[in-house]
């Protein structure tokens, strides 16, 4: 099925999607970088290679799944502790999985998990 056909079928019923008062739809799918419901960041749409930005135990994971891969399966995992590493290293992921359009919305989440995990370290350190 082409990825067009998947997101018209999902775009408005699907287990991932989030309504709030105001109108907002917003969508906590895998692999959607700006938990947004759009076509452009589904994860459920676009199969073909999707990346994911993660905090696990003190560090950031940026991942990517290819179509090589078996769908939803991870073809590679990178830990970074150093933010400015961790933002490239995102946006390169989202490059190299063929989906340059996302390269600024990883970088993005990757900066706002790393100052989480360091508003959290600094808490707890005190």
């Amino acid at each position: 099925m082409s990825t067009q056909l998947v997101w018209e079928l999902v775009k408005k019923h699907n287990a991932f999607i989030r309504k709030s008062v105001n109108g907002t739809v917003l969508s906590a799918e895998p692999g959607n970088l700006a938990n947004k419901s759009s076509y452009k960041y589904s994860g459920l749409a676009n199969r073909t290679a999707t990346v994911d930005v993660a905090a696990a135990d003190g560090a950031v994971v940026v991942s990517k799944s290819s179509k090589k891969s078996k769908a939803g399966k991870l073809a590679g995992s990178i830990v970074k502790k150093n933010a400015r590493r961790t933002n490239h290293a995102a946006g390169a992921e989202a490059v190299s999985a063929g989906r340059a359009d996302l390269k600024h919305a990883a970088m993005a989440r990757a900066a706002a998990l790393h100052k989480g995990i360091r508003t959290a370290k600094a808490v707890s350190a005190q």
